[in-house]
């Protein structure tokens, strides 16, 4: 048993001494595999890292969360405006009232209907709540620009109160609706140009609106007198006014520009900034189809118009045709073009009634009988690009627009590269277009033809023409030839101001003469003559440095006070552009039935 013992234990021992030996081995074996594993597992990672886009979700990958101070938008929040604006609120509600009573009021005034003697803001504020910028980006830079554009949103508590004044029964039958639950939103365009050495480091900042806002309202006329016959008649002008006249106003190329730096300080000149045309455009409008039929309650006809325009203050009109589905006009209409590169022509389809029966109901004090027989109904709208044209300058381009009753503010450019923009469902229309830049139809100086364009800028010292209360409702009528051109009316003021106002002539004799004449508008009565100025452009504006000229003029005929035997001296501002041309070759091609 000893012995048997003995070998037992130094056979376990020799057997343990080989396991060790092997355990280790193995051991060392899974430990290197391990090391491998993870060290190629590393590498695998690391290049997947190296392989990714530094982005946002790279960087989400990298970093597994992103800071709240990291964006990857084009967009930027700018939360910091929107508290600044908060404090700012109550001064830029006074300026921006300013403004909206100084551009709506002449309009509104000019495209009154006539059962409306007068119409003004009687009370207009936004009130308390502030104006919120959703976001900013830099839509492109250069070397002496910077654009930005601004996507803002407002809607709070308006406060806005129109007075609307009826012919007869003096405040016992005046109106005053209310604009009531406003929201708007839109974008803006805030170019900072020209870029110059020295602070600040742009000359001034315009701003526009890239497409008309979206606007929102809801019109409330309380206990208005006449009950509902008076608030409907006066709805059906006043939405429309607000909806269309007021957002056409805002089209591009309208804009505000705010000088910066004075007129004396060294660097580019600031005149290039605000609103100057730069060419033509030619129309051609040869007809339409698959037009709407005419309204069953239009009585003894209607007739189909077209209107075009690319400033809400230059409108083109057609002659009516007989509203049928197919129509033909082929008729040229002219339009002077101000931003060729980024320029829309808005195309506006209406029919005139010659009598509505629906509005014979609304006869009497608050519906004329000239509304009633002509009452007019939008078809459809369209929009035209310019760029297209642009590119083949002097060149004619045909296109059927597809009509809509879209708004203009809807319309998306680039799923219409071709026109429309507004829907469609109403029709087509059939127009050919031609670009004519002013360096190309610019002919010799000694030419006979020409296109004169004035620009009116104000007058001073006028005569007070209403007596009682010391003061004037001035406007300005100039002509040329037998066309006339009539600005709007400025109320009680001897020193009126306007701000975009341009008139142009086509197809100008060099010979002409430029009759300009201030008069006071009085409701009842024959306007008075506050003065009169005749300009010989060939002597006084084709003798200029490049047709362009600047002036105050003095006034001839100016009234004398009867009183005082004061005599006035009465001036008018403007800007008289005189461009000759030679004899523009277009050849316009018969519309062919659809």
């Amino acid at each position: 048993l000893g012995l048997g013992s003995h070998l037992f234990i130094a056979r376990r021992g020799a057997w343990l001494s080989s396991l060790v030996p092997a355990l280790v081995g193995a051991a060392a074996g899974f430990g290197l595999c391990a090391a491998y594993a993870h060290n190629l597992r590393l590498k695998v990672e690391r290049a997947a890292r190296y392989r990714l886009t530094l982005g946002a979700k790279g960087t989400q990958e990298l970093l597994h969360s992103l800071p709240s101070w990291l964006s990857f938008r084009k967009t930027e929040q700018v939360e910091w405006v929107n508290r600044a604006m908060r404090t700012l609120w109550p001064y830029v509600d006074v300026a921006v009232c300013s403004a909206v009573r100084a551009q709506v009021e002449p309009i509104l005034q000019a495209y009154k209907p006539s059962f409306v003697k007068k119409a003004s803001f009687v009370k207009l504020t936004f009130g308390s709540n502030p104006l919120r910028v959703e976001g900013v980006r830099v839509s492109h830079s250069s070397a002496d620009k910077v654009v930005l554009e601004v996507d803002f949103r407002w809607a709070g508590d308006a406060n806005i109160v129109l007075g609307i004044e009826v012919p007869v029964g003096g405040k016992h039958t005046r109106l005053a609706p209310k604009v009531s639950d406003l929201a708007v939103s839109g974008r803006l365009m805030l170019v900072l140009t020209p870029l110059r050495d020295g602070i600040p480091p742009f000359g001034a900042a315009l701003v526009a609106f890239t497409a008309p806002p979206i606007v929102r309202f809801h019109l409330s006329f309380g206990r208005a007198f006449g009950g509902s016959v008076s608030a409907s008649a006066v709805r059906l002008w006043l939405d429309d006014f607000l909806r269309n006249q007021v957002s056409a106003m805002a089209l591009w190329p309208a804009r505000v520009v705010v000088p910066l730096v004075g007129e004396d300080v060294p660097g580019p000149p600031l005149d290039d900034l605000y609103l100057r045309h730069r060419g033509v455009l030619c129309v051609d409008v040869l007809g339409a189809r698959d037009l709407p039929g005419a309204e069953i309650t239009a009585v003894g006809g209607s007739e189909v118009h077209v209107s075009i325009f690319s400033t809400a203050r230059l409108k083109r009109c057609t002659q009516g045709h007989k509203h049928r589905s197919e129509v033909t006009w082929n008729e040229r209409l002219w339009l002077m073009v101000q931003e060729p590169d980024s320029q829309h022509v808005y195309v506006v389809v209406h029919s005139v009634d010659a009598a509505h029966l629906k509005g014979v109901l609304q006869l009497g004090v608050f519906k004329s009988i000239g509304d009633v027989l002509r009452s007019e109904h939008l078809l459809g709208r369209a929009v035209l690009p310019l760029q297209r044209l642009v590119d083949s300058p002097g060149r004619a381009q045909e296109s059927w627009l597809p009509l809509g009753l879209g708004e203009f503010n809807d319309a998306r450019m680039s799923e219409a590269p071709v026109g429309g923009g507004c829907g469609d469902g109403r029709g087509e229309l059939r127009v050919s277009a031609t670009y004519w830049p002013f360096e190309l139809m610019k002919g010799h100086e000694a030419a006979h033809e020409g296109a004169v364009i004035v620009t009116l800028l104000h007058c001073d010292d006028l005569a007070p023409m209403d007596k009682p209360l010391g003061t004037s409702d001035p406007y300005v009528a100039m002509r040329i030839g037998k066309e006339r051109r009539t600005s709007s009316i400025k109320y009680r003021t001897l020193a009126p101001r306007w701000v975009g106002e341009h008139f142009d002539w086509f197809h100008v004799a060099a010979d002409s003469r430029l009759h300009v004449k201030v008069l006071d508008h009085d409701q009842w009565t024959a306007d008075d003559v506050c003065g009169y100025l005749e300009i010989d452009i060939a002597e006084q504006i084709a003798k200029a440095p490049m047709g362009d000229i600047t002036d105050v003029w003095a006034l001839e005929d100016v009234p004398v006070d009867s009183k005082t035997g004061r005599s006035y001296k009465s001036t008018i501002s403007m800007r008289v552009q005189w461009i000759p041309y030679r004899r523009l070759e277009m050849s316009r091609k018969p519309a062919k039935s659809a």
